[in-house]
């Protein structure tokens, strides 16, 4: 369920080890938006991250999002991954700013990432169409935001009152290594399901037997 954001009172109350996020890292520019992914953009931007200092980029998992760090933040991995977008709402095209709903989408199909939960990893899912389910937080609501600015990005349908949902780097035993400050361990995942878990593989064992396999 969607929470009611106050925009100026989750920015007031960020801890400054949230702000773990720099768009377009290799130079100063304004942080344009785009509706869809277009190959070659000068509106396609890595994302680095301050902790670990490399760059988040589609990556095939076994558990949870297609999502991951890079090897290095070398300036020819920033160049590669330099897939990320924002879009606004109404495909309005003027510079994004601080505080205002926009969708991230990353140059894959289906581009765009939203809230969605998992049984593994972080609660996070790919949509064809754009969800305004994010903001940018760190610098004063309604000011542009630059590329190279350290900023937090935070989803309206994750964390609580008490918890702000903002994505942050978390090291996990399976899936990518990025999460919400209440993020779960694996085994606090996992616990509580392991009678469902349990009964799930005996019956495909069950029926791998049957059809021979």
């Amino acid at each position: 369920m969607t929470h009611t954001v106050n925009v100026d009172t989750v920015a007031g109350q960020l801890a400054d080890s949230y702000k773990q996020w720099v768009f377009g890292a290799e130079k100063r520019r304004p942080l344009m938006p785009q509706h869809a992914f277009k190959e070659g953009s000068d509106r396609n931007y890595n994302l680095k991250g301050t902790e670990p200092r490399k760059f988040l980029q589609w990556e095939e998992q076994d558990f949870g999002i297609n999502l991951g760090w890079t090897d290095d933040a070398s300036p020819s991995t920033g160049v590669r991954v330099s897939r990320w977008f924002a879009a606004r709402p109404g495909g309005a095209t003027a510079q994004v700013k601080y505080g205002e709903p926009i969708a991230l989408g990353y140059g894959k199909s289906p581009s765009f990432i939203r809230y969605e939960n998992r049984t593994f990893g972080i609660n996070l899912g790919w949509s064809k169409t754009p969800v305004f389910e994010w903001r940018l937080l760190g610098g004063v609501t309604g000011r542009p935001v630059e590329c190279g600015d350290r900023l937090a990005i935070h989803n309206a349908k994750a964390g609580s009152a008490d918890v702000p949902g903002v994505l942050i780097h978390f090291d996990r035993t399976v899936g990518g290594d990025i999460g919400w400050p209440d993020s779960q361990s694996w085994w606090d995942q996992v616990k509580d399901k392991l009678p469902g878990i349990a009964k799930d593989a005996l019956t495909a064992l069950i029926m791998a037997k049957l059809r021979g396999g």
